[in-house]
Order: structure tokens, then C-alpha cells, then sequence
């Protein structure tokens, strides 16, 4: 791979193989004059992975200086994640670097997706114009990913390997990134490393917080979070955090905030940090289930359908009283503890 490639996927062994030969101290690379452009890049992916869940990258020729450089701001990125530690930050920053190669892969020659497979671990070869994947590592990395597109019996399945286009590739390829990155970090940082560091993470931390105010998943205006019961508040989590929900969980909560009376702009928004965030795709999907324009709506599942949806976790005294049958249930006694009696908007809705 070309240099100014290296630069593209610095997340690549031979990239890290490129740098070696340089004999870049961490300390130099955290202080020195000589890589502050580095540590101003990789500041500023972390920035854009706040902001925009993508990393935008400086384009590079063939200047080995220059593509060091902006090697160099891929390391810095993990060390400033790592410095601040935050779960949320971490997720979105695995997904922004890994949403960012997807773009790239758009690009390339079809030998350079299967260079990158091989870095990432997985099974892949070159098929005429086509990319071939082994199953298991389509199965591993689709496992979470929504859409008819992704089950196997759809695939074209040959001697083991499944036939993608390169878009699907690259898409596969995303998640297998997004999860190497999200379970590397946080790294290990001392106590100089966060005294060298602190200027950019005291900014990154303060961002961190705000975006966190901004997505959290108890933002619901006079909805009480705390009155969810346990599998919802669950969910709310997964939400939050950016993780892969379930078909049934995005269901789920859908139905019981909206009949919680949460308006629909609200909802759409609690799935923002998914890693399959679509706008229009989401809005279309909770607007169907909430009814908005056809009339139709759909109730939030029974806790027997919770159950059997695999989606019914961490019971507590309540649940296990024998008195709930139904999520709203819940919610509508908490509440009543609380208030006397529930409002409409908290009363069970009626069966159609």
C-alpha cells in the first residue's frame, strides 16, 4: 500500500510499521514542537466524531513527512478517548473512524478492501469484479446490523463464502472496525500522559458532557425515567450509548415512550447515536409505529412478549410480584406512588 494511502487507514499495522522507522517517542509525540500538526489533527478527529460521527481526514500526496503526520494524529485521537474514558465517547468514536474507512473504501481498487480485510481479520478474496467474504465473519459483524439485505438465506453463498458488492463490503468491513477500535479502548494512561494532554482533554471532556445533556436518554421532558421499568430502562441505555438495539427493542421503546406521550421529533431523536442512524429511515420507521398519518398505531408488548422477544432483563422486586403484566403497568403504579394517580397519558392503551 502507497503511503498516501497508509495515511487513509492509519488504523493499519503497516501504517504502524511505516511510523516505526521513525523511532517516535510517545513523549515527543505528545510535546514536541515537530508534531503539534499532529496532535492538532488528532484533536480534531475527536472533534468531528462528536460533532458529526465521521472523521474527515487531510488529503495527503506522496510527501512521506506529511503522511507521518497525519498517521501520527490517528494514535493521538486514541490517547485524548482514552485520557477522558467515557463509555459514550468511546462508541461514537469507534464509529466515526469506522464510518470514515467506508467512505474511503468507496473509492478503492477492489485490492485495497481486501488488503484492509486481512488487517482486520477477515476471511477475504478478490471474485472478478466481486469481493468474497468467509460466513463467519459476515455472520460476526452482521449479526446487529437491521435489514432483509443482511440475512444470510439472501446471500449468494459460494464454497463457504458469500459474494458482496463492494458497497456491502465496505459496510461489513465498518462494523468489524467500529468493534476492533470500541474494544481496544481505553488504553492505559499515566499520570504525565493526562498532564501533557490536558489543555485538548479539558476541552473534549466539556464537549463530551454537553453531548451527553444533549442525547441522554432521561431527557424526556415530564416523563420520569426513573418510573421505567427495568427492561425499558434498559433500552433507554442502549439508546444512549450508541449500541445496537434490537428490532423488537427499538419497537418496544417506540411504543411505550409514545404512549408515554413523548412526541415523535423526541423519539427519533433518542436513536440519534446509532450506529445505523438514518434520519429518513428512522422517522419513516417511528412514524408507522406511532400511527403519525395512517391512523394506525401499535401498543407497547406485554412483558410475555418482552419474554419471549428475548428483551425482558433484570426483573426486580416489582416485576417479580406478580402484579405486572405489561411495561406500563409499571410505569402507571411508580407513578401513582408518587403522585396519587396516574395520568392519561400513563394508563394502559386499549387492545386492537
Amino acid at each position: 500500500m502507497e503511503i498516501n494511502q497508509l495515511a487513509r487507514y492509519p488504523f493499519m499495522r503497516s501504517a504502524s510499521e511505516f511510523v516505526r522507522k521513525y523511532n517516535v517517542s510517545l513523549e515527543e509525540l505528545l510535546s514536541s514542537y515537530f508534531y503539534e500538526e499532529s496532535r492538532r489533527r488528532g484533536r480534531q478527529r475527536v472533534l468531528d466524531a462528536l460533532e458529526d460521527v465521521k472523521v474527515i481526514s487531510n488529503p495527503v500526496g506522496s510527501d512521506e513527512r506529511e503522511a507521518m503526520l497525519e498517521i501520527l494524529a490517528y494514535p493521538v485521537a486514541r490517547i485524548l478517548v482514552s485520557c477522558i474514558a467515557d463509555d459514550f465517547l468511546i462508541r461514537r468514536y469507534a464509529i466515526a473512524e469506522a464510518k470514515a474507512m467506508n467512505d474511503r473504501l468507496q473509492t478503492e481498487d477492489i485490492s485495497i478492501l481486501v488488503e484492509v480485510a486481512e488487517d482486520l481479520g477477515v476471511s477475504a478474496h478478490r471474485d472478478d469484479e466481486r469481493l468474497s467474504m468467509h460466513f463467519a465473519d459476515f455472520l460476526k459483524y452482521t449479526s446487529g446490523l437491521r435489514g432483509k439485505e443482511w440475512k444470510l438465506v439472501n446471500q449468494e453463498v459460494r464454497s463457504g463464502y458469500i459474494l458482496l458488492k463492494k458497497d456491502k463490503f465496505a459496510r461489513v468491513l465498518e462494523q468489524a472496525l467500529a468493534e476492533r477500535i470500541e474494544g481496544e479502548l481505553p488504553l492505559p494512561v499515566t499520570d504525565d500522559i493526562l498532564a501533557m494532554c490536558k489543555a485538548d482533554v479539558d476541552e473534549l471532556a466539556q464537549k463530551v458532557a454537553q453531548m451527553r445533556e444533549k442525547y441522554r436518554s432521561n431527557d424526556f421532558g415530564e416523563i420520569s425515567i426513573t418510573k421505567f421499568p427495568p427492561c425499558m430502562k434498559k433500552l433507554a441505555s442502549m439508546a444512549e450509548k450508541g449500541e445496537n438495539m434490537p428490532h423488537a427493542g427499538r419497537f418496544a421503546i417506540t411504543t411505550f415512550l409514545f404512549t408515554l406521550g413523548m412526541p415523535v421529533e423526541q423519539i427519533i431523536a433518542t436513536f440519534h447515536t446509532s450506529p445505523d442512524f438514518d434520519r429518513s429511515k428512522t422517522e419513516y420507521q417511528v412514524k408507522h409505529i406511532t400511527g403519525d398519518g395512517s391512523g394506525k398505531t401499535y401498543t407497547c408488548p406485554e412483558c410475555a412478549t418482552m419474554r419471549t422477544n428475548g428483551i425482558c432483563v433484570d426483573m426486580d422486586e416489582l416485576c417479580q410480584s406478580g402484579k405486572i403484566r405489561h411495561p406500563l403497568s409499571y410505569y402507571r403504579i411508580k407513578t401513582m406512588g408518587r403522585r396519587g394517580s396516574p395520568s392519561n397519558a400513563q394508563k394502559e392503551p386499549v387492545k386492537r
